[in-house]
């Protein structure tokens, strides 16, 4: 699964940071949710679009956080997957009252 995939991978690279496929329950610190939003199948070619979201504390700490997993995202075109940046942007999350970035990357594999 490709989820499992890139949730190892952003485990490995944003070093102690928490990953997870749905919004935990204990939402204090810093912390990753993905979770993918499209897929398809193209001439054997799986694709799947998935949103990443950087939750912190302060505004500071979460745009930090979306560089961070922007750069491992980067950093997973080093395997047999191709990701490419779909978009991004300052997300606030005002019903958990947490500072929030999100990104969609396009990933073929």
């Amino acid at each position: 699964m490709i989820e499992v995939t890139v949730k190892e991978h952003l485990e490995t690279m944003l070093d102690g940071i928490p990953v997870y496929m749905e919004t935990p329950n204990d939402i204090s610190g810093k912390f990753v949710v993905l979770q993918i939003i499209d897929r398809e199948k193209n001439n054997l070619i799986d694709a799947a679009t998935v949103e990443i979201r950087s939750y912190a504390d302060s505004k500071y700490d979460a745009a930090v956080l979306d560089e961070s997993v922007r750069g491992a995202m980067e950093d997973l075109n080093q395997s047999d997957i191709t990701a490419h940046i779909g978009g991004g942007n300052d997300d606030t999350d005002t019903s958990l009252k947490k500072y929030r970035y999100r990104c969609y990357y396009n990933l073929y594999y």
